[in-house]
């Protein structure tokens, strides 16, 4: 018999609450954000237009099944209001570990500090909670705030994949991917010079 996931906890910094991501969270706004072409630019997503309630209703349930995977409603902590999502989608328990995803829909959540203390706290839930040893992150490469703030978080880049990401349907246009990882040891000497 396969085990059922449940509902991950909620985590919760300084900034943002990190609030499991349930039907509750899939509003009017979530869709705006997933039909918005400069919140999408470089997201899978913006090539499954349109998006419609139910799907991603389904997306969200897919979540918490016989899979172990999490996701998290990025909550601004002052007013509990959701600015995005945070992701880890699949958890690989023979090789300890997983791969994550970050979207601030909100823009005027942009610059604000979300999007990297999310991050800090799924890396921490993972390495921490998890006891996973390493986490992956692939992005296209003209994606330069989120690879910026992956490098500002530890992680390394290990790789470029040529050609790999189609910018567009309409026109034949191809960006490279960058590979980066952060193994549990790095995170934690950096935590501890962070400390002292």
């Amino acid at each position: 018999m396969q085990r059922q996931f449940d509902i991950p906890p909620a985590l919760s910094g300084p900034l943002v609450l990190l609030e499991p991501l349930t039907e509750r969270h899939v509003t009017k706004e979530y869709l705006r954000w997933l039909a918005d072409p400069e919140v999408t630019r470089y997201l899978d997503v913006r090539f499954q237009q349109p998006q419609t309630e139910q799907a991603i209703i389904d997306y969200v349930s897919s979540f918490y099944g016989q899979v172990e995977r999490y996701a998290w409603a990025i909550c601004l902590r002052e007013t509990r209001t959701m600015v995005g999502t945070a992701t880890i989608p699949r958890v690989d328990r023979i090789h300890l570990t997983a791969g994550i995803g970050l979207m601030i829909g909100d823009q005027r959540a942009w610059g604000t500090g979300a999007g990297p203390q999310a991050l800090e706290l799924i890396v921490e839930f993972a390495f921490e909670s998890l006891r996973l040893r390493r986490l992956a992150e692939h992005n296209v490469a003209i994606n330069h705030r989120s690879n910026f703030m992956l490098r500002r978080a530890g992680f390394r880049h290990e790789g470029t994949l040529r050609s790999a990401y189609r910018l567009s349907m309409d026109r034949d246009e191809w960006v490279d991917g960058l590979e980066f990882g952060l193994l549990a040891d790095e995170w934690r000497a950096r935590k501890l010079r962070s400390k002292s």
